[in-house]
């Protein structure tokens, strides 16, 4: 049995010393049925779907189809890019961009500084707050000499990242949010990480609910933060293609991104966070030559009409923060999730505002992965089906529902495949939250995952609509 390291969080979760998360051996009692019932849903809604002559029933299939491939990679293949690595004691920059943050902003840089890395230097961007941020910035500057606080006027995230990336000085840099708490180790186990491999780009951490026990909405968007750090993110980290690098803690190789922050501070980029850092740091050459030089490829030549629009609609909106940073690095640079790098952050405490969230967040989505489905089919095919499935799977998801919760019980007068397609979403739910159980011990919410999939489902996938809807409408700031 391998040698458990223990991952230095307030979570359980642990690490093994070959690089696999740990789970109790029970939770492999639960991980192999959940597969098997998920293909035995799969068939069942294939042969009902042939046997009514309703092409979108058995379209239907795509949902766990998808669900099926991201359990199988996660659970069997990912490994820990920071395990078996020393640090090689590089000089890390860490940008924090800050707005009226000054309930928390103490609180995040007391936990940078508290970290086991000690060669960093700390860039502190007041992007014009009208609290008492600054003031507080000020007083942590004479608290810790190796932090900076530049004060500038209010152009958003973008320029707030370009400007502390511009004065700083590190080999790689990680980016926090000002709202985020890290662990001691994060940034050691960035380095680890980047000094194991060098083709590696772009990195980010194991994102925790800070405030998680608040009400029923936070425990809810805890269990579903853990499913798509631990399974979602595991999964493409396997192929070296997280997409998305949450700006609650993304770090990146200095070199990767370089060329394309002059062009991304001086463009009519607004949304500039993780997304789009992400995005460049995995995209292949010529991605980035339409990026860096606008619609003109290497050879001089005018790049096709889709990809100038998809480009054009991505890159002019503030609402797609890390995923856009993240989406053009496919083919350069590796892009992983370090499970032994821990934040924790602020999740939205009312349906008000967590709707509104969704909603920017399907819209950014939307756009860059309309750019990023211009070339992510050069990449892995297993880890490509699966991106173009959770791509289609965002505008089929409520019509599939509609077909399978209403039309098939109404018109067909058939109830049984949506009861069985019902506990095929519930039954995979408390499966995915006995997993978290089985991995992080603490775990209070696992309960809540089977609810989470259902407002998933039958709630924000419908929020494509009303993105759609204002795709046009420039927004950022989700509080």
């Amino acid at each position: 049995m391998s040698e458990l390291v223990q991952i230095p969080n307030k979570t359980n979760q642990k690490v093994t010393s070959d690089g696999k998360i740990h789970v109790e051996q029970k939770g492999w009692l639960v991980r192999i049925p959940t597969l098997i019932g998920i293909l035995c849903t799969m068939f069942y809604t294939a042969y009902l779907g042939i046997e009514f002559g309703q092409p979108l029933i058995v379209f239907s299939v795509i949902l766990p189809l998808h669900s099926f491939l991201i359990l199988l990679v996660g659970w069997f293949f990912y490994k820990n890019p920071a395990h078996h690595s020393k640090i090689d004691n590089a000089l890390i920059s860490v940008i924090v961009p800050v707005y009226n943050q000054q309930n928390m902003i103490d609180k995040v840089l007391d936990a940078i500084f508290a970290s086991t890395y000690s060669n960093i230097e700390v860039v502190a961007v007041n992007d014009g707050s009208t609290d008492k941020s600054l003031n507080k910035l000020r007083k942590l500057e004479k608290k810790y000499p190796k932090l900076r606080v530049l004060n500038k006027k209010n152009e958003g995230k973008r320029k707030a990242i370009a400007d502390g990336f511009k004065i700083s000085k590190g080999d790689y840099f990680v980016l926090i949010d000002s709202d985020s708490i890290i662990d001691k180790y994060a940034i050691e186990e960035f380095d680890k990480a980047f000094a194991k491999d060098s083709k590696v780009g772009s990195l980010v951490g194991h994102a925790k609910v800070w405030n998680a026990e608040k009400n029923l909405l936070t425990r809810f968007q805890d269990v579903w933060y853990d499913y798509f750090f631990n399974i979602r993110k595991t999964t493409e980290s396997t192929f070296g293609t997280v997409l998305c690098c949450s700006g609650c803690l993304a770090a990146y190789r200095r070199e990767a991104l370089a060329p394309f922050i002059p062009f991304w501070e001086k463009s009519k980029i607004h949304y500039g966070d993780d997304r789009e850092l992400t995005s460049y740091v995995i995209a292949p050459k010529w991605a980035k030559s339409e990026i860096e030089n606008l619609y003109v490829d290497n050879n001089g030549n005018s790049l096709s009409t889709l990809t100038q629009k998809t480009m054009k609609a991505m890159s002019e909106y503030d609402d797609a923060e890390d995923r856009a940073l993240t989406a053009q690095s496919l083919f350069n640079w590796k892009s992983q999730y370090v499970a032994s790098s821990v934040v924790y952050t602020d999740v939205p405490e009312k349906w008000n505002i967590f709707i509104k969230q969704q909603k920017r967040w399907k819209k950014g989505t939307t756009r860059v992965n309309f750019f990023v489905s211009t070339f992510f089919w050069k990449r892995n095919p297993l880890i490509a089906l699966i991106f173009y499935l959770d791509f289609m799977s965002m505008f089929s998801t409520p019509l599939i529902m509609v077909t399978l919760f209403a039309y098939v019980p109404i018109i067909l007068q058939d109830w049984t495949l949506p009861l069985i397609y019902l506990l095929g979403m519930i039954l995979p739910g408390l499966s995915h939250g006995s997993d978290y159980k089985f991995r992080d011990t603490k775990s209070k919410n696992w309960k809540f995952k089977p609810c989470m999939d259902l407002v998933t489902t039958f709630v924000t996938s419908w929020l494509i609509f009303p993105a759609l809807w204002s795709f046009k409408k420039n927004e950022w700031l989700t509080r």
